[in-house]
Formats: structure tokens, sequence, C-alpha cells
């Protein structure tokens, strides 16, 4: 993946971008409670997500990062300013080789990096978020695995 530098934003796009991350995890918090009949499955085991456009966000204990089926962005955010980057381990099944891939925050504490990733609709992106150090990933630290599924081309 190729990370890209964005301009600053502004105090009104990160609080909307604040605002769309907690939404998309009481989204998921509620979907998770509403049980398993009308539930999207995310489970690493579960089939591939289809016919449709799935956003996810998943965090630890150094950040979180959400993949955006609308725009086939991931964004990679450090929380904390505990001396740790963020890296994301990622899978995705519109590449020859599906991974794993790793993108990087090492911009440190209340940063977010983004990963344009141009992917054709209903493409599945996995993915873990995991603390690093140095370059080195700690995989002791990695969440529990999330599927996206990218939406249509913008």
């Amino acid at each position: 993946m190729r990370r890209t530098r964005q301009p600053a934003m502004s105090i009104v796009q990160r609080t909307a971008t604040r605002l769309a991350v907690v939404l998309s995890v009481v989204t998921a918090i509620t979907v998770a409670v509403a049980g398993p009949s009308s539930a999207v499955t995310n489970a690493p085991e579960g089939p591939a997500v289809s016919g449709g456009d799935v956003s996810v966000t998943s965090t630890n204990a150094a950040g979180w990062a959400h993949f955006d089926a609308d725009t086939n962005t991931l964004s990679i955010h450090d929380s904390h300013a505990d001396g740790y980057g963020v890296v994301v381990v990622d899978f995705r099944s519109d590449l020859a080789n599906p991974g794993p891939y790793r993108g990087w925050n090492r911009e440190g504490a209340g940063t977010t990096t983004y990963y344009p990733l141009h992917m054709p609709y209903g493409a599945t992106f996995k993915f873990v978020v995991c603390s690093e150090q140095d370059g080195l990933q700690i995989s002791s630290t990695c969440s529990a695995q999330v599927t996206g599924s990218a939406g249509p081309a913008l």
C-alpha cells in the first residue's frame, strides 16, 4: 500500500470523522446485539461478505483503523501517546497476491494516516489492528479480524 499525505483537516472535518467512527462502532454493536439472523458476519472464519458495501472499524490498545466502503479508504489512527505506532495487517480479495499487506501510522498520538485502496465493487478487505514499535509488529496486541466489502467506485 502506498501512503499519501493529506492536508491538515479543519476542526469540523476532524469532528465529522470522529463522529463517523463513533457511529460505525455504535452500529456494529447494535447489529451484534440484534442477533445472528440480522447481523453481517465479520468473523475471520466466516464466509466472505458479498452483495454490497460494508464499512468496518477495529481497535486495539494503541489506536484504531477504519475501512470506508464508499471511498475505499483505510484510515489508521494512533490514539495514545504511549510510544507505540499502529500497524494494520490486511488481506484483499481483488489482488492476485491476497496478502498480507501492512499499512502503518508512525506519526504519533492524535494522527491519522490514509491509504486509498482503489478496489472494485464487492471486493473484500480483511484486517487486524496491532501495535508496533521500531517497525516491528507486536502480535500479542492485535485486534480481532474484521471484514469489509468495497462499494461502488467513485
